[in-house]
């Protein structure tokens, strides 16, 4: 009986260490791997299932710019929507980057259309309709590759929807969730520095909200706190623990 018990608890040990040392090499399917995850794939490019016009760009005679065109389905509702560099627009209706709630500390530059993603995803018990955009800038190294714009669109039928900014640094519109309660979180990632503070070893995921139009912390939702395959390098990365 003696060793059956200590087997098990063996079991168990291996089982905990194994969920605890889960890897990733993207940092989407961590993020649509998390409870409450609101967004799924990106809407496809107009008319084209196959997706072999993903960087087709147009134009209006007169105006300056280049934009991006996609079409989906809301609630029985069609949604035109233009990507621009400086706006998106859905309907008709332009919603200027520079014009959102941006969290404390973000930027908002300009993004390249024809490379961007919007997803949606509608009603339910727990959110309101959403329509979420992530692109890149003209970034080079770091910048480029780790940093891009979010821009989260809440209820985008309504007459003033709530148009947020949100943090850049290797997120996605794939992070948003949304807790049991009916808030809508997405997560704020900082580096986790060794003791010399010298090398990044890490990430730490903390996740926000936005209400009573400010943007604050969600206790409900732990800290993430990610360890990196080798340092400085964070697209291969383990879920080291919870806070």
């Amino acid at each position: 009986m003696k060793s059956a018990v200590i087997l098990v608890a063996a079991l168990a040990a291996l089982s905990s260490n194994a969920h605890a040392a889960q890897s990733y090499d993207s940092y989407e399917a961590f993020y649509v791997a998390q409870p409450g995850a609101v967004f799924g794939d990106p809407i496809k490019r107009s008319g084209d299932p196959t997706e072999q016009n993903a960087g087709v760009v147009y134009s209006y005679p007169g105006e300056p710019g280049i934009f991006a065109k996609l079409q989906a389905k809301l609630e029985r509702n069609t949604l035109n929507i233009e990507l621009w560099g400086n706006r998106l627009a859905v309907n008709g209706k332009s919603y200027r980057f520079a014009d959102a709630t941006t969290f404390p500390g973000e930027h908002v530059s300009e993004i390249f259309p024809q490379s961007a993603n919007v997803f949606i995803a509608a009603r339910t018990d727990t959110h309101p309709p959403l329509l979420c955009m992530e692109g890149h800038g003209s970034g080079s190294g770091e910048a480029a590759s780790r940093y891009q714009q979010i821009s989260l669109l809440v209820n985008p039928l309504a007459r003033n929807p709530t148009f947020l900014h949100l943090p850049s640094l290797l997120s996605s519109c794939r992070a948003v969730v949304a807790t049991k309660d009916g808030k809508l979180a997405f997560p704020k990632n900082s580096y986790v520095f060794d003791d010399a503070q010298a090398s990044r070893l890490g990430l730490l995921v903390s996740y926000y909200t936005f209400e009573n139009q400010r943007f604050v912390p969600v206790p409900a939702l732990k800290q993430l706190r990610l360890r990196f395959a080798h340092p400085e390098i964070p697209f291969q990365f383990s879920i080291q623990d919870k806070d």
